[in-house]
């Protein structure tokens, strides 16, 4: 019993730090490819 507490809560602690970090990563993702496409003379993009 005590060792399927330990995994439920490893995983929520992963779930956890998932769900904290993909908004970060999408939003430096993003980032680049405006930059990349800066260096390249292409001003907008997307609309």
């Amino acid at each position: 019993m005590i060792e399927l507490t330990r995994e439920v809560l490893a995983y929520t602690i992963i779930g956890g730090v998932l769900l904290l970090t993909a908004p970060w990563v999408a939003v430096t993702l993003h980032r680049r490819q405006r930059r990349k496409l800066r260096q390249r003379g292409i001003k907008r993009y997307g609309h």
